[in-house]
């Protein structure tokens, strides 16, 4: 990383951005019961058609994360405007920060929670057994449930507070941050 940082985040990044977001929200719109509604109450041949999806999101979302690392530490994000207050640069620093943790976090759980789920398989995109590959055990997929869970809560909250981010940076601050992460914006 050398010469002064960019004025727009990398097509490769804003790809990456955009692609793990939309995998993140349907994983937390399936997750939540939006789609399909009343998850918990579904029969369970439907349940597992929902986890499938779900699980091969996870699964991508890690994949993508662990990448989206390695490519930063290489290509230096855009420098924060200089109107921008300090505690508000070191607030977004720490919420990316939370938001990968909890990218890699919540795969690895709900990884472990699939391997030793006891209602059905857990077949990721219908690629591969997941539960196949453990002992399934009653207990232990309870705990990881409930981890995944309190994941899920705090990766969504993290997830509206950057995006209630970008939004005053578009609405109110209009100092560019937003536009810089659009697909076909301009800076």
């Amino acid at each position: 990383m050398t010469g002064a940082p960019p004025e727009k985040f990398s097509g490769t990044a804003k790809t990456l951005h955009w692609i793990t977001a939309l995998l993140v929200l349907v994983a937390i719109l399936f997750s939540f019961g939006v789609i399909p509604p009343g998850f918990e109450g579904m029969p369970l041949d439907e349940r597992l058609q929902t986890l499938m999806i779900h699980s091969g999101n996870g699964i991508l979302v890690l994949a993508l994360t662990l990448y989206r690392i390695r490519y930063r530490r290489t290509h230096t994000p855009p420098a924060y405007p200089a109107t921008m207050p300090e505690w508000q640069k070191t607030a977004s620093r720490w919420n990316v920060y939370g938001l990968y943790a909890l990218l890699i976090y919540q795969p690895i759980i709900g990884i472990v929670h699939g391997l030793t789920y006891v209602d059905g398989n857990i077949v990721p995109y219908g690629l591969f057994n997941l539960t196949g590959l453990a002992p399934s055990d009653a207990a232990v997929t309870q705990v990881f449930h409930a981890l995944h869970g309190i994941g899920g809560l705090a990766l969504s909250a993290l997830i509206i507070v950057h995006v209630a981010a970008a939004m005053k940076h578009w609405l109110i601050d209009r100092d560019k941050v937003f536009q810089r992460m659009l697909p076909f914006g301009r800076v």
